[in-house]
Protein backbone atom coordinates (compact mmCIF):
# COMPACT_ATOMS: atom_id res chain seq x y z
CA UNK A 1 0.00 0.00 0.00
CA UNK A 2 1.46 3.38 -1.13
CA UNK A 3 1.94 6.08 1.52
CA UNK A 4 0.13 8.95 1.41
CA UNK A 5 1.81 11.86 0.53
CA UNK A 6 1.36 15.62 2.15
CA UNK A 7 0.01 17.96 0.15
CA UNK A 8 2.19 21.26 -0.74
CA UNK A 9 -0.75 23.24 -0.30
CA UNK A 10 -1.19 22.03 3.14
CA UNK A 11 -0.10 25.39 3.86
CA UNK A 12 -2.92 26.90 2.48
CA UNK A 13 -5.74 24.91 3.47
CA UNK A 14 -4.27 24.85 7.51
CA UNK A 15 -5.20 28.49 7.60
CA UNK A 16 -8.89 28.75 9.58
CA UNK A 17 -10.37 30.49 7.02
CA UNK A 18 -9.67 28.42 4.26
CA UNK A 19 -11.03 25.34 6.58
CA UNK A 20 -14.29 27.19 6.32
CA UNK A 21 -14.53 26.95 2.42
CA UNK A 22 -13.33 22.92 3.01
CA UNK A 23 -16.41 22.57 5.27
CA UNK A 24 -18.67 24.53 3.60
CA UNK A 25 -17.10 22.11 0.33
CA UNK A 26 -18.22 19.35 1.66
CA UNK A 27 -21.64 20.97 2.57
CA UNK A 28 -22.17 21.59 -0.90
CA UNK A 29 -21.58 18.19 -1.58
CA UNK A 30 -24.03 16.95 0.52
CA UNK A 31 -26.51 18.72 -0.74
CA UNK A 32 -26.14 17.98 -4.24
CA UNK A 33 -26.63 14.19 -3.15
CA UNK A 34 -29.36 14.69 -1.56
CA UNK A 35 -30.85 16.32 -4.72
CA UNK A 36 -29.73 12.84 -6.82
CA UNK A 37 -31.27 10.56 -4.05
CA UNK A 38 -34.30 12.31 -4.22
CA UNK A 39 -34.55 11.66 -8.13
CA UNK A 40 -33.47 8.07 -7.46
CA UNK A 41 -36.26 8.28 -5.44
CA UNK A 42 -38.69 9.35 -8.14
CA UNK A 43 -37.19 7.09 -11.09
CA UNK A 44 -38.19 4.21 -8.56
CA UNK A 45 -41.73 5.01 -8.29
CA UNK A 46 -42.44 6.90 -11.45
CA UNK A 47 -44.18 4.13 -13.09
CA UNK A 48 -47.08 4.26 -9.62
CA UNK A 49 -47.44 7.64 -9.22
CA UNK A 50 -50.18 9.67 -9.97
CA UNK A 51 -49.42 13.14 -10.78
CA UNK A 52 -49.62 15.07 -7.37
CA UNK A 53 -47.25 12.33 -5.74
CA UNK A 54 -44.92 12.73 -8.47
CA UNK A 55 -44.96 16.78 -8.56
CA UNK A 56 -44.46 16.12 -4.25
CA UNK A 57 -41.41 14.33 -4.68
CA UNK A 58 -40.16 16.04 -7.75
CA UNK A 59 -40.44 19.32 -5.25
CA UNK A 60 -37.92 17.40 -2.66
CA UNK A 61 -35.44 17.07 -5.91
CA UNK A 62 -36.41 20.92 -6.10
CA UNK A 63 -35.85 21.76 -2.29
CA UNK A 64 -32.48 20.00 -2.31
CA UNK A 65 -31.18 21.70 -5.63
CA UNK A 66 -32.39 25.16 -3.85
CA UNK A 67 -30.52 24.28 -1.25
CA UNK A 68 -27.05 23.65 -2.92
CA UNK A 69 -27.85 26.95 -4.76
CA UNK A 70 -27.83 29.03 -1.56
CA UNK A 71 -24.75 27.55 -0.16
CA UNK A 72 -22.59 27.76 -3.62
CA UNK A 73 -23.49 31.46 -3.00
CA UNK A 74 -22.28 31.61 0.51
CA UNK A 75 -19.47 29.36 -0.73
CA UNK A 76 -18.64 32.61 -3.94
CA UNK A 77 -18.32 34.87 -0.84
CA UNK A 78 -16.32 32.56 1.48
CA UNK A 79 -13.69 31.70 -1.78
CA UNK A 80 -13.03 35.66 -1.90
CA UNK A 81 -12.62 36.32 1.89
CA UNK A 82 -10.23 33.86 2.19
CA UNK A 83 -6.50 33.96 2.21
CA UNK A 84 -5.35 32.19 -1.09
CA UNK A 85 -3.48 32.69 -4.12
CA UNK A 86 -5.41 34.13 -7.08
CA UNK A 87 -5.18 30.66 -9.43
CA UNK A 88 -6.63 28.26 -6.87
CA UNK A 89 -9.09 30.95 -6.04
CA UNK A 90 -10.37 30.89 -9.17
CA UNK A 91 -10.05 27.31 -9.77
CA UNK A 92 -12.28 27.00 -6.61
CA UNK A 93 -14.64 29.10 -8.08
CA UNK A 94 -14.92 26.97 -11.09
CA UNK A 95 -14.91 23.94 -9.19
CA UNK A 96 -18.16 24.74 -7.26
CA UNK A 97 -20.20 26.00 -9.67
CA UNK A 98 -19.40 22.75 -12.24
CA UNK A 99 -20.25 20.42 -9.02
CA UNK A 100 -23.71 22.73 -8.62
CA UNK A 101 -24.59 21.95 -12.17
CA UNK A 102 -25.01 18.56 -11.52
CA UNK A 103 -27.30 19.03 -8.94
CA UNK A 104 -29.24 21.38 -11.78
CA UNK A 105 -29.20 18.77 -14.70
CA UNK A 106 -30.40 16.16 -12.25
CA UNK A 107 -33.26 18.88 -10.99
CA UNK A 108 -33.98 19.20 -15.14
CA UNK A 109 -33.84 15.64 -15.43
CA UNK A 110 -36.78 15.02 -12.89
CA UNK A 111 -38.80 17.59 -14.37
CA UNK A 112 -38.59 15.61 -17.28
CA UNK A 113 -39.84 12.46 -15.78
CA UNK A 114 -42.70 14.67 -13.72
CA UNK A 115 -43.98 15.35 -17.42
CA UNK A 116 -44.77 12.31 -18.39
CA UNK A 117 -47.27 12.07 -15.77
CA UNK A 118 -48.48 15.53 -16.21
CA UNK A 119 -48.92 14.44 -20.11
CA UNK A 120 -51.06 11.22 -18.89
CA UNK A 121 -47.98 8.93 -20.48
CA UNK A 122 -47.35 5.93 -18.42
CA UNK A 123 -43.72 4.96 -18.52
CA UNK A 124 -44.06 1.50 -18.04
CA UNK A 125 -45.88 0.42 -21.78
CA UNK A 126 -42.14 1.38 -22.58
CA UNK A 127 -39.60 -1.84 -22.51
CA UNK A 128 -38.57 -1.77 -19.01
CA UNK A 129 -35.02 -1.06 -20.10
CA UNK A 130 -35.35 2.89 -20.57
CA UNK A 131 -36.44 3.70 -17.20
CA UNK A 132 -33.51 1.66 -16.25
CA UNK A 133 -31.24 3.35 -17.80
CA UNK A 134 -32.34 6.58 -16.48
CA UNK A 135 -31.86 4.67 -13.16
CA UNK A 136 -28.15 3.60 -14.02
CA UNK A 137 -27.17 7.11 -15.23
CA UNK A 138 -28.15 8.59 -11.37
CA UNK A 139 -26.87 6.30 -10.09
CA UNK A 140 -23.12 6.22 -11.74
CA UNK A 141 -23.48 9.77 -11.19
CA UNK A 142 -24.03 9.14 -7.35
CA UNK A 143 -21.02 7.28 -7.19
CA UNK A 144 -18.90 9.88 -8.82
CA UNK A 145 -20.28 12.71 -6.28
CA UNK A 146 -19.45 9.95 -3.21
CA UNK A 147 -15.87 9.86 -4.72
CA UNK A 148 -15.81 13.25 -5.42
CA UNK A 149 -16.71 14.24 -1.54
CA UNK A 150 -13.75 11.76 -0.43
CA UNK A 151 -11.22 13.74 -2.82
CA UNK A 152 -12.43 17.26 -1.78
CA UNK A 153 -11.95 16.25 1.63
CA UNK A 154 -8.25 15.18 0.81
CA UNK A 155 -7.33 19.06 -0.41
CA UNK A 156 -4.72 20.20 1.31
CA UNK A 157 -3.95 16.80 3.07
CA UNK A 158 -3.44 14.09 0.38
CA UNK A 159 -2.58 14.83 -3.02
CA UNK A 160 -2.50 11.18 -4.10
CA UNK A 161 -6.07 10.34 -2.36
CA UNK A 162 -7.21 13.29 -5.06
CA UNK A 163 -4.99 11.21 -7.85
CA UNK A 164 -6.05 8.40 -7.60
CA UNK A 165 -10.05 8.57 -7.11
CA UNK A 166 -10.26 10.84 -10.15
CA UNK A 167 -9.38 7.58 -12.27
CA UNK A 168 -12.63 6.37 -10.87
CA UNK A 169 -14.77 9.02 -11.58
CA UNK A 170 -13.34 9.09 -15.22
CA UNK A 171 -14.55 5.35 -15.40
CA UNK A 172 -17.82 6.62 -13.87
CA UNK A 173 -18.14 8.62 -16.80
CA UNK A 174 -17.18 6.77 -19.49
CA UNK A 175 -19.70 4.09 -18.28
CA UNK A 176 -22.31 6.92 -18.17
CA UNK A 177 -21.63 7.45 -21.74
CA UNK A 178 -22.56 4.17 -22.97
CA UNK A 179 -25.67 3.81 -20.89
CA UNK A 180 -26.36 6.78 -22.47
CA UNK A 181 -25.64 5.80 -25.80
CA UNK A 182 -28.03 2.59 -25.11
CA UNK A 183 -30.69 4.44 -24.17
CA UNK A 184 -31.31 6.58 -26.94
CA UNK A 185 -30.61 3.69 -29.29
CA UNK A 186 -34.08 2.09 -27.30
CA UNK A 187 -35.45 5.27 -27.25
CA UNK A 188 -35.14 5.50 -30.90
CA UNK A 189 -36.71 2.26 -31.56
CA UNK A 190 -39.77 3.18 -29.71
CA UNK A 191 -42.66 3.07 -32.61
CA UNK A 192 -43.71 6.03 -34.25
CA UNK A 193 -47.42 5.82 -32.62
CA UNK A 194 -46.23 7.17 -29.86
CA UNK A 195 -45.17 10.46 -31.43
CA UNK A 196 -42.21 13.07 -31.87
CA UNK A 197 -42.79 14.47 -28.49
CA UNK A 198 -42.82 11.47 -26.08
CA UNK A 199 -39.23 10.45 -28.62
CA UNK A 200 -38.11 14.02 -27.93
CA UNK A 201 -38.66 14.15 -23.59
CA UNK A 202 -37.17 10.48 -22.95
CA UNK A 203 -34.21 11.51 -25.46
CA UNK A 204 -33.91 14.74 -23.82
CA UNK A 205 -34.37 12.91 -20.12
CA UNK A 206 -31.36 10.54 -21.05
CA UNK A 207 -28.68 13.69 -22.14
CA UNK A 208 -30.20 15.46 -18.99
CA UNK A 209 -28.56 12.43 -16.55
CA UNK A 210 -25.91 12.24 -18.73
CA UNK A 211 -24.71 15.87 -18.40
CA UNK A 212 -25.60 15.25 -14.54
CA UNK A 213 -22.25 12.92 -14.89
CA UNK A 214 -20.30 15.23 -17.19
CA UNK A 215 -20.36 18.24 -14.26
CA UNK A 216 -19.07 16.31 -11.82
CA UNK A 217 -16.60 15.02 -14.08
CA UNK A 218 -15.21 18.05 -14.70
CA UNK A 219 -15.35 19.52 -11.52
CA UNK A 220 -13.28 16.68 -10.35
CA UNK A 221 -10.92 17.58 -13.25
CA UNK A 222 -10.27 21.05 -11.64
CA UNK A 223 -9.38 19.49 -8.43
CA UNK A 224 -7.09 17.64 -10.37
CA UNK A 225 -5.44 20.61 -11.84
CA UNK A 226 -4.94 22.55 -8.52
CA UNK A 227 -3.04 19.56 -7.10
CA UNK A 228 -1.03 19.61 -9.78
CA UNK A 229 -0.32 23.70 -9.92
CA UNK A 230 0.74 22.83 -6.32
CA UNK A 231 2.00 25.62 -4.49
CA UNK A 232 1.93 29.01 -6.80
CA UNK A 233 5.04 31.22 -6.35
Amino acid sequence: MSEHKESSLLHWFRQRRNQVILKSIDMHIEKILDTLTSCEELIKNITTFDLPRAEKTYNRVSMQERAADHIQDDLANEIARGVLPPEIREKLYRLVRLADSTANWTKTASKSLVMFAKLGIELSQFEDPILNFFSELNRLTIESVRVFRKMCSALGRDDQTIIDNRQIIEDREREADEVHFRAREEILGISDKYGFSVHFLLLDTAKNFENASDMITHAADVLYTIVLLGTPT
